[in-house]
């Protein structure tokens, strides 16, 4: 599940150079969150899906899981018998767009949504068979687009089955994008209901619905205060609406929560820009560039570029530069045989596939079918995007590939 596109401004280390400190807003959190200094529009009461309409069972539902829960069984059981339900019930052969966040009964009604609405549907479904399900948040590697300028944050969710007796078992409705690798990090409900709503916030912003966007990314700091990307968010509406001072303070808020939070770092080198502050802004945008000649998947979405243009010298140099970072991630050699097929070295491509198998490491996780729209050419980031100067979105969580 994919981040929404943030600027190239992605930046991992706050301390690895000496630097002015950061600016301290005297916005208050009250303040960012009244909507004063926005439009009057903003002010008006919108209505807002509650939380417990977005995430309970109807009762066409409930008697899909009754009919579940009378095989009885283990946790593992429980799981495969609810997977096969879903199954047979067409759950997994759903619509997946990834710029749409549904609530549980629409997905489970109209077949549609992204990760997020998948994964929520699965929890209820599972919840309601009596397993102990829980929301686990995934680190996934960024993604460049070089042409436009943008990264995305892959942040992916995923279910978590909790057992006594057996291992946990995961269960991802993206199979490209889960590996038994990656960082994770368990969510409670309420960072979930944040998620979502910042989610819908989000989207919101790409609709240009700006009044509707403020009140849903003001929900989701009232689900949970703690959660970043719902600050970066209102920065970006903040920045949309030409207040920098505000939208500077949104980013300093998610900052004080995640210091790392990669969209709010970079969204602060162009609001130091607009701002004036010529010499932070660059002190920003240097250590981006030093953020991406170490990071092994900048290499690689130029690597994915080069191969794109048919440039195959320039994509297996980008690749050596990836490999030396990180040896181990096996699309690096998938692409590199790929590009050595291009120019004809097909014993050197066999080397380089049979090295990307090595790389797959096993994994201990229960999967479901990857919806066929899932997949997509290299290096395509579809997703709509805006100019760093005029903010960029934070990650929203959606699946990782367009």
């Amino acid at each position: 599940m994919r981040g929404l596109l943030l600027a190239v401004g992605v930046l991992v280390f706050l301390g690895a150079c000496t630097a002015s400190s950061p600016r301290r807003s005297t916005i208050s959190d009250e303040e960012l969150l009244s909507g004063k200094a926005l439009d009057p529009t903003f002010a008006v009461s919108i209505p807002v899906i509650s939380m417990d309409d977005a995430f309970s069972l109807d009762g066409e539902m409930q008697e899909f899981v009754r009919q579940v829960r009378d095989f009885g069984g283990n946790s593992s059981m429980k799981v495969i018998h609810l997977l096969q339900a879903m199954k047979q019930q067409g759950l997994f052969s759903l619509e997946y767009n990834e710029a749409l966040t549904h609530t549980v009964s629409a997905t489970f009604h109209e077949r549609r949504g992204n990760c997020l609405s998948f994964t929520m549907l699965f929890i209820a479904l599972a919840r309601e068979t009596g397993l102990h399900a829980r929301y686990q948040l995934v680190d996934v590697p960024p993604q460049w687009n070089l042409d436009s300028d943008l990264v995305v944050i892959g942040n992916h969710v995923n279910a978590v089955i909790d057992s006594r007796t057996d291992r946990d078992l995961v269960v991802d409705f993206n199979k490209a994008n889960f590996r038994g690798n990656f960082v994770t990090h368990k969510i409670d409900d309420a960072y979930a209901a944040a998620l979502f709503y910042t989610n819908l916030g989000a989207e919101a912003i790409l609709r240009r619905d700006y009044p509707q966007s403020f009140t849903l990314l003001r929900e989701a700091v009232h689900a949970r205060s703690d959660v970043a990307p719902a600050w970066v968010n209102l920065g970006v509406l903040y920045g949309r609406q030409g207040l920098y001072d505000y939208a500077e303070a949104s980013y300093l808020r998610a900052l004080q929560i995640a210091p790392r939070e990669r969209s709010a770092l970079a969204n602060l080198a162009g609001i130091y820009e607009e701002l004036g502050d010529k010499e932070r802004a660059a002190e920003y945008r240097e250590r981006v560039r030093r953020y991406q000649d170490i990071n092994p998947y900048y290499h690689y979405a130029r690597a994915q570029k080069a191969y794109h243009d048919k440039q195959y010298e320039d994509t297996l140099a980008e690749l050596r530069r990836a490999i030396r970072l990180r040896s181990d991630e096996s699309v690096f050699y998938t692409l590199q045989g790929q590009a050595l097929m291009a120019l004809g070295r097909q014993g050197d491509a066999a080397k380089s596939f049979a090295r990307a198998t090595e790389s797959d490491r096993s994994e201990s996780v229960l999967r479901t079918e990857e919806p066929s729209s899932a997949s997509s050419a290299p290096g395509r980031l579809g997703q709509a995007s805006y100019p760093t100067g005029g903010g960029v979105l934070a990650p929203y969580y959606l699946p990782s590939h367009d």
